[in-house]
Parts: structure tokens; C-alpha cells; sequence
């Protein structure tokens, strides 16, 4: 009996301590994203801009409102007795598995909306074949819903662990802020340009999922009642709290967004960002660091997870190679279009350069 008594309290002090160190960290997660959303407060006064935008709005606060608790109380239930706590090498293969999975439904719902899409004289009539589809996405569906917060979690730690390696753990141990995100669908963007030259005037969150149609209506509306250049593009992150990562199918993409994202949210209590919107460099320099930073954290928590190592600085041709004069080079076409759209507007061209940019494009 005291060999017995000793297993349960040691059973039920591990497990409280685990819920204190969860409950800790939770409160520390929402510290951070009410900071977050205070910096965004003040004396609200919608402009004739916001009012257009508006229906397509992408609310960060109700993000964190909704988000949050879901995130914490998955969290709440690991540290409860009955939870298992899988180990690591448990936990790396559902990872695998979670991402298999995310790649075969997308190959699985291209598949139905083509079936669906009604190219046909007719509608298709639902064959048994379609019908085993559907019934196999949707438990491809709820395998993968049943796996995302334990894979969420997996891969903040395996980036914990590297960027505790690199020295960013904090005197009071432990990486602060925590790396929290959340795979789903990540919000568009707004960018706004004068038309007479190219800058970032401005930009707005919107909400995922809207349609081609809509995204050229708005971007009409604000060329036609603002003069303003207009584009709206799909973002694969966005640095709220916890971040939000579009859920995509490749492991590798996925765990370097998560860092990137995270650094914005350890540069919120640096300098560096708390100057992000300062000026368009001061932006700039904010994103050029997260970009390389987390493609260096990235690649060491993939290699940590899959075994893979990566290398950016493949084997270059040698210098008496002749390179293919045919072969696209994107980074070359998009400089010269900088380049030549630049030079019309400086010659004031705009109508030239809307069109040239058009047709490169």
C-alpha cells in the first residue's frame, strides 16, 4: 500500500505541476495578445476608405477572442490525468501523417470540384463513385481536425527548442514570447499605392475566402473612387496571437512560416518592432530579417523533425557554363519590370505604366 500510494501522489503532482506550467503559460499568451490589441486602440473614426473595405474586413480581435480560448483549452485537457502525453517519437510520426493527409484531401477536393463544377451540359448525377469520395474526404476531414492541435503543438516545440538553442531563451528560462500559432485559412491583404508611383500607402486585413469577382469589384471601386492602385493578395501568415498559418500540405513551408511569424511577435518587444510602421523601410528591414531569421529556424526544426537537412546554397554551375538564354528567371523579370515601370513614371506615364504592368503580369 505505500509503494501504491506513493505511484498516485507522484501520478497527481506531475500532472498538477504539468497544469501549472500550462496555466502559466496561458496567462502569459493572453498578456500578450491583449498588449497586442491595445497597441491597435485608440479613438476610432472610420474613413470613406474603412466604410468601402468594411464588408471585407478580417477581425484580428475576434481572431483572438475565438482562437485563444479554443487554443487553451486543449491545453487544459492534456494536463488532466486521463490525457496521454505521447512522447516525441510518437509525436513526429502524426506530424507526417497530418500532412499526408492535408495533401491528399486537397488532391481529393480538386477532384470533387471538378466533378461538381458543372462544365457539363447537365449537372452529374451522383455516382457511387463520387458518393466514396466525398464520404472519404470527410473522414480524411476528421482525421486531420482530430490531429491539428497536438500537431500545432508539436511543431512549437521542435522551434522552442532550436530558437532556445540559438540563445534567444529568456534569464527567467524558457522562450518568451511562447511560439503559438494555429493552421487555417490565413486572411488577404489590401495594398493600397498611389498610382504615380510605387508605394505602400496603406493596407487592410481581409477575411479568407474571397472570390476573384469580389477582389476585382473592390480594387475598381478604390482605382475609380480613390485613384489609388489596388491589389488584393492571399497572405501565407499573419503574426496575430496565437500567429495564424495558412494550412498548406508541405511540412517544410509550414514550420519556416511558423518562425516567421514568431519573430514578429519576439520583435514586438524589441526596438526593431516597435518601429515596424515608422516608415516603409523601417517595414521593410522588419520583414527582411523575419524572412531570413526564419528560414534559418525553419530549416533546423525541419531537420529536427524529418531528418532532412536542407541546403539553400545548392551547387552552383561553373562560371564557364553558358546559362539558357530561354530559361525563365524570375527574379530577372521582375526587376526589369520595377525597372521600366519605374521609368514611366517618371516620366509621369502612368496610363503606360498601368498597361505594361498589366501585360507582364
Amino acid at each position: 500500500m505505500f509503494f501504491l500510494r506513493r505511484a498516485v501522489e507522484h501520478f497527481v503532482v506531475g500532472h498538477f505541476k504539468a497544469g501549472v506550467r500550462w496555466l502559466r503559460r496561458g496567462i502569459v499568451a493572453a498578456a500578450i495578445a491583449a498588449l497586442l490589441l491595445w497597441a491597435g486602440g485608440g479613438d476610432y473614426r472610420p474613413t470613406a476608405m474603412e466604410l468601402a473595405v468594411s464588408p471585407y474586413r478580417y477581425s484580428v480581435a475576434g481572431w483572438e477572442i475565438s482562437r485563444f480560448s479554443d487554443k487553451w483549452l486543449y491545453q487544459v485537457r492534456r494536463a488532466l490525468p486521463w490525457s496521454p502525453d505521447r512522447p516525441r517519437r510518437e509525436r513526429i510520426p502524426r506530424v507526417i501523417e497530418y500532412f499526408s493527409l492535408v495533401a491528399e484531401i486537397q488532391s481529393l477536393e480538386r477532384q470533387l470540384v471538378t466533378a461538381n463544377s458543372g462544365e457539363n451540359a447537365a449537372p452529374p448525377s451522383p455516382t457511387n463513385e463520387l458518393r466514396t469520395s466525398e464520404l472519404r474526404n470527410d473522414q480524411l476531414n476528421e482525421r486531420r481536425r482530430s490531429l491539428r492541435s497536438e500537431v500545432e503543438e508539436t511543431v512549437e516545440s521542435e522551434i522552442t527548442a532550436v530558437v532556445a538553442k540559438e540563445g534567444f531563451a529568456s534569464r527567467f528560462g524558457g522562450v518568451f514570447p511562447p511560439v503559438d500559432t494555429v493552421f487555417t485559412r490565413s486572411p488577404g491583404v489590401l495594398v493600397l499605392s498611389p498610382r504615380d508611383r510605387i508605394f505602400r500607402q496603406g493596407d487592410y486585413l481581409l477575411r479568407p475566402g474571397i472570390v476573384d469577382q469580389e477582389r476585382e469589384e473592390l480594387e475598381r471601386f478604390i482605382l475609380e473612387e480613390r485613384d489609388l492602385a489596388a491589389l488584393v493578395v492571399d497572405t501565407g501568415g499573419v503574426a496575430a496571437y496565437p500567429s495564424v498559418v495558412a494550412e498548406s500540405s508541405n511540412l517544410h513551408w509550414t514550420v519556416v512560416t511558423v518562425a516567421h511569424e514568431w519573430l514578429h511577435h519576439w520583435f514586438y518587444f524589441q526596438p526593431l518592432g516597435q518601429h515596424f510602421w515608422d516608415s516603409p523601410e523601417m517595414t521593410t528591414l522588419n520583414e527582411t530579417t523575419a524572412v531570413i531569421a526564419g528560414e534559418a529556424i525553419g530549416d533546423r526544426a525541419y531537420t529536427a523533425i524529418t531528418g532532412e537537412v536542407i541546403d539553400r546554397h545548392p551547387h552552383q554551375p561553373s562560371p564557364h557554363q553558358e546559362p539558357d538564354p530561354d530559361a525563365f528567371d524570375f527574379n530577372r523579370e521582375m526587376r526589369e519590370t520595377r525597372l521600366t515601370t519605374e521609368a514611366l513614371l517618371a516620366e509621369e506615364k502612368v496610363a503606360e505604366a498601368e498597361a505594361y504592368m498589366e501585360a507582364r503580369r
